[in-house]
């Protein structure tokens, strides 16, 4: 891509996370006047996207669609585009949590797919990369655990009151609309530390290893993590899975992010030999 053109993709994929993150909390929150502020930032980052577009096909002499980074923020910008013609027919607020996952996963994978700065390679820099999306993480896995732990206590509390005579320690759990509570704020936090996890993992990624990064296998068991807790949040704010169906999932999600931690752990230690 051209060096202009990746600056303009930049402030793009700045945007959508922006818009990303308001459609979320419009969607959770259920207070329309929020989108607004989505609507503004997708907007935008959709004119900027444009520009890094036209940028980029004026350096390359056609239609910016040569590389596999070319071709993500090309499909990227077009999905954009038509989810604003079909936001301002329908006015659906909802689509935006299902469109723009792929829209900002899209994007940062073009927007990653020049080399960074030297001196975001280098060694001190590197080392707070590292401590920054090591700790992001821990915190998403940490957010995790604890709705895997309201998850299992909501199917307790509820195999408890449905049983004719209740064991002690029922009476020592909290009632089921606050583990629900509980399950919910776990879990949107942990998906915005996840987010951000993978927003610094890539940056570092891009910075060490250029546009290679993307075949990094680390980078890739982080996208299985932050899939993992966007189908929760999706199941949770959209399809209306709560109670007994959400507790399933908490503990299945937490089960697959487990799994998916380890292995990186794996990884990591093998490329560090």
């Amino acid at each position: 891509m051209a060096e202009l053109s990746v600056y303009w993709l930049r402030i793009a994929l700045l945007l959508y996370s922006i818009g990303l993150w308001h459609s979320l909390r419009t969607v959770i929150e259920q207070r329309q006047q929020r989108f607004l502020a989505a609507l503004t930032a997708i907007s935008l980052g959709a004119v900027f996207h444009l520009v890094g577009l036209v940028s980029d096909g004026i350096a390359v002499g056609g239609i910016p669609a040569r590389t596999p980074y070319q071709m993500a923020s090309l499909i990227a910008f077009l999905i954009t585009v038509v989810f604003l013609s079909v936001y301002s027919r329908y006015r659906y607020e909802s689509l935006a949590v299902f469109v723009f996952p792929l829209v900002f996963l899209l994007t940062l994978v073009a927007a990653l797919g020049s080399p960074l700065h030297p001196w975001l390679a280098s060694s001190a820099i590197g080392q707070g990369w590292t401590a920054v999306h090591v700790g992001l993480f821990l915190l998403g896995y940490a957010a995790l655990f604890v709705t895997f732990v309201a998850g299992v206590m909501y199917l307790i509390q509820e195999r408890e009151l449905k049983s004719k005579h209740p064991r002690a320690f029922y009476y020592r759990l909290p009632p089921l609309t606050k583990l629900d509570q509980v399950s919910y704020q776990t879990l949107a936090f942990g998906f915005v530390s996840v987010t951000l996890g993978v927003i610094v993992a890539s940056f570092s990624a891009a910075a060490h290893w250029g546009a290679s990064w993307i075949v990094d296998p680390t980078i890739a068991l982080a996208f299985v993590t932050w899939a993992i807790y966007l189908a929760m949040v999706f199941s949770r704010i959209t399809i209306g899975w709560r109670g007994r169906k959400s507790a399933y999932f908490s503990i299945a999600g937490f089960c697959f992010a487990a799994m998916s931690a380890i292995a990186s752990s794996g990884v990591h230690s093998l490329m560090n030999q």
